[in-house]
């Protein structure tokens, strides 16, 4: 073999050392992208994000806090830019900021229980006094959207493991610390960091309250850093400080000090940026971080903000084939649509997981499917008293299964509800109804709860109710209830009030009946009432008292797809029933009973029309206060007073129209609706005498405002005759029964 020359010894050692250190020389440095929190403000980012992709600014790295936390995530997970931009612009905001399904997919115990005239809001109570909810909202749909994008097999993740390296994060409420996220449940992590004190609950995760990051790191510079980050793109999309003439009530001064405190820590993180990193505020003077309205302007606003530093940022660019092939490996991987083998509901944090598991049950066996799954989770939620229910897909040896976990509130199973209503017409007449409700709930592990009623001025009284639910997902009911009401009647002759009368109710009845999904209900109702009247004023020829005793079976079919019962925009609700009473069980009246209440609305755009029907009508005369039906107060006979006009025999209609003005795209929103009626109807004692030339006509315009205690409704009616009236009063424009 040929010796080689020791001349080039040498130059094959240089050209060795080029080989290993020219990757070194060659390596880029990795770039930090930090996404702060601002709510809607935080849409910039979107706009950011297709800049700098625009640009071929790779993205090594992502830390972000509440809305950046959001948006870090979908990126992060290889989301791209158009499909996070379609993912807000399709979100309907004003439904995700409340919890539970719309009315008209709630189960129909839960319509039925909205029909009572009582406030939403409910706070729990027991041995240790009243428990209040801990937030205007608990966060369940943003819970399940959030989950149903950021889909993980497994119960925890490593964040470094996404397509591109994560971290959020929160602040643990109890220690007033940082908590940074690398791991675990992504869902979790993103919702803890964005959960708004007091706006959205606190989430529990890992033995700790967790609450929106902006509270201890709204900037996360540092995290960044120690993710590997040699360079840094930092927005800063943080809400400025309110002027003083602005600070015109507690709330704006308790969230101007709030805000400064974040700004005071943040001002210190970006103080460490260097002149190698590139910072972004988006301008944008007119978006609030609740306006929700204007994602659009924020995603231009980000855009404009790159364009604004475009010379300082094409330093961190690459070459096309370079960005191209970086970009390729963070693509998103879809799980798929396995099929369900298994489903496991966790029933260590609720006292009612087998109604969940009916809900879910269906799933098994079938190909997951996120629409279903989603409405499944929706529909449980709705059927009961759950703080959160929650839900992942778990891969075990290959094999695909629905891990549920239930959490009931935290504040329950006994809640109060109170309800307050009023109505004065401006000329005299006046009356108010205070009702409360006590609910003990999670009597079974099916949903079984007692209910009492407790209502005071108009109808005084008590109903007490068992409700217990059961078969496959508990379409299935049986509800025993006794009763005793009380209320002062006028008594009219043409449009003369001749007397008035105190009525008292009292009896029982018993439903048996199911459900066929969640507008449908066919129920059989057997019912004893004793009916007792005495004069208090009027005419002393008229009875000094009066009493009957019914008893009988009624067939009761009930359809109910409205969206609200105060302003209803959008289905129908149909009530139709037949009874027949007897001589039995001590009764005295005889007659067959039939009873129709139509409600239907539909919208467009902005202006809803709404058709009403109401028809009561006895044969043999049964004469019975419980059986009779009233007329009567805003848009049932307008230019009457409440319930003023009493007969057995009853027929109504009307026409509405009503259009909205404001928007609903925000954490609380009270849209103003102004509108007209067209009425027409009447009572009569007698079967035959009904006739159209007998109907009286009205009409009414108003305006009213769904406010947290109710509806609220001002307005003038005017019924054919000369009644007149203008009306304040809280209500629903949709009444349950008869009177």
């Amino acid at each position: 073999m040929r010796q080689e020359s020791w001349w080039r010894r040498p130059f094959a050692a240089l050209a060795l050392l080029s080989v290993l250190i020219s990757p070194l020389a060659e390596a880029r440095e990795k770039i930090g992208l930090v996404l702060g929190g601002g709510g809607a403000r935080g849409a910039a980012h979107i706009g950011v994000l297709r800049a700098i992709e625009r640009e071929r600014i790779p993205i090594d790295y992502i830390a972000g806090t509440s809305m950046g936390a959001i948006i870090g995530s979908l990126y992060a997970s290889g989301y791209t830019v158009d499909e996070i931009q379609q993912i807000l612009d399709e979100m309907d905001w004003g439904d995700v900021f409340r919890d539970g399904q719309t009315r008209d997919s709630m189960p129909m115990r839960e319509k039925e229980l909205d029909q009572a005239q009582l406030i939403a809001r409910e706070v729990g109570i027991g041995r240790d006094g009243v428990k209040l909810p801990p937030s205007i909202v608990i966060g369940q749909k943003f819970n399940i959207v959030l989950r149903r994008l950021l889909v993980q097999t497994e119960e925890r993740i490593d964040f470094n493991d996404l397509p591109i390296p994560f971290r959020c994060v929160a602040t643990d409420v109890g220690k007033a610390k940082e908590v940074v996220f690398r791991g675990g449940d992504l869902t979790a992590a993103v919702l803890a960091s964005a959960s708004i004190p007091g706006a959205f609950a606190p989430v529990r995760y890992d033995g700790r309250l967790l609450v929106d990051g902006m509270v201890t790191n709204n900037i996360p510079v540092d995290v960044a850093r120690d993710m590997g980050a040699d360079r840094l793109i930092v927005v800063n999309v943080s809400e400025p400080l309110l002027p003083e003439d602005k600070l015109s009530s507690p709330v704006s001064v308790l969230m101007q000090v709030l805000s400064a405190l974040v700004d005071r820590e943040s001002a210190r993180v970006l103080a460490t940026l260097t002149e190698r990193d590139v910072e972004l505020r988006p301008d944008m003077p007119e978006i609030a971080s609740l306006d929700f309205a204007k994602v659009g302007d924020a995603v231009r606003a980000g855009e404009a903000a790159v364009e604004a530093r475009i010379g300082a940022l094409r330093a961190f660019a690459v070459s096309p084939e370079e960005f191209v092939a970086h970009r390729a490996t963070q693509a998103r991987q879809p799980i798929g649509n396995p099929r369900i083998e298994f489903i496991e509901v966790r029933s260590d944090t609720s006292r009612t997981a087998g109604l969940v598991h009916d809900r879910l049950g269906v799933q098994q066996g079938k190909q997951f499917d996120l629409d279903a799954v989603t409405d499944h989770i929706g529909r449980a939620f709705g059927g009961g008293t759950y703080e959160r229910v929650d839900y992942r897909l778990e891969e075990r040896d290959g094999e695909f299964g629905l891990i549920v976990r239930p959490v009931d509130k935290s504040w329950g199973p006994t809640y109060l509800r109170m309800g307050l209503q009023f109505e004065d017409d401006f000329a005299g007449r006046d009356d108010y109804q205070f009702n409360a409700e006590v609910r003990m709930t999670g009597l079974s592990s099916t949903g079984a709860e007692w209910r009492n009623l407790l209502q005071l001025g108009r109808e005084s009284g008590i109903t007490s109710e068992f409700y217990a639910p059961f078969g496959a997902l508990g379409r299935w009911f049986i509800a025993p209830q006794l009763q005793y009401l009380a209320m002062n009647q006028p008594t009219r002759v043409g449009d003369v009030e001749i007397a008035r009368y105190r009525v008292e109710t009292s009896g029982g009845e018993v439903r048996f009946g199911r459900d066929f999904g969640e507008n449908t209900r066919l129920s059989l109702v057997a019912s004893r009432t004793h009916d007792r009247a005495k004069l208090l004023v009027g005419d002393p020829s008229l009875p000094d008292s009066m009493r009957a005793d019914i008893a009988g079976i009624r067939m009761q079919y009930l359809f109910d797809s409205l969206d609200n019962v105060a302003f209803p925009t959008r289905g129908l609700r149909l009530e139709a029933s037949y009874g027949w009473f007897r001589e039995a069980l001590g009764a005295h009246e005889r007659g067959d009973l039939a009873r129709l209440a139509l409600d239907q609305a539909k919208t467009f755009g902005r202006n809803t029309f709404s058709i009403g029907a109401r028809a009561s009508v006895s044969t043999d005369s049964i004469t019975a206060f419980s059986t009779m039906a009233n007329l009567g107060g805003l848009t049932y006979l307008s230019g009457y007073g409440e319930d003023q006009l009493i007969g057995d025999q009853m027929v109504f209609g009307r026409l509405m129209y009503y259009r909205s003005f404001g928007s609903t795209e925000s954490l609380i929103s009270m849209p103003l609706f102004v509108g007209a009626s067209f009425e027409a109807g009447n009572v009569w004692e007698q079967f035959e005498d009904i006739a159209a030339r007998d109907l009286i006509r009205a009409g009414s315009v108003f305006v009213g405002v769904p406010l947290p205690l109710g509806p609220l409704r001002f307005g003038f009616g005017y019924a054919e005759g000369g009644e007149q009236s203008f009306y304040l009063t809280f209500g629903s424009y949709v009444r349950p029964g008869f009177h």
